[in-house]
């Protein structure tokens, strides 16, 4: 089961920019005193699923790795549409679904990461 055909074909051609990644990720996940504006919250999550998706494009050794392919399980369960906040959630809802990609995205990037190290000292 190849992870090309179960994401789109243009987070297939995206560059993985892992700075935008951690940046991203970090403002999902930072502690304030209050959350974050609704309109902060959208934007970050919306940067995070393309992140998401993107990284769920790449090679990460899906066919191998039973870890990887829970990891995938579990991106295909939060990036379901159903799951995702619309304008009528509630802001805390959006809140927690923006921290539960921003969660996803920094382990999958971990792992693309690991991939990446692998490859650089294989080649």
């Amino acid at each position: 089961m190849g992870t090309q055909s179960a994401m789109s074909s243009e987070a297939g051609q995206l560059p993985i920019v892992l700075e935008a990644v951690d940046e991203s990720v970090a403002t999902a996940l930072a502690v304030g005193l209050a959350m974050p504006d609704r309109s902060v919250i959208d934007a970050t999550t919306r940067d995070l699923v393309g992140h998401l998706r993107a990284l769920m494009a790449e090679d990460l050794g899906f066919d191998e790795d039973p870890a990887v392919q829970a990891l995938f399980r579990e991106g295909y369960r939060v990036l379901d549409l159903t799951r995702r906040p619309t304008a009528e959630s509630t802001h805390f809802g959006a809140y927690q679904y923006m921290r539960e990609v921003g969660l996803l995205a920094r382990r999958f990037a971990d792992v693309y990461r690991e991939a990446q190290e692998q490859d650089a000292a294989d080649g």
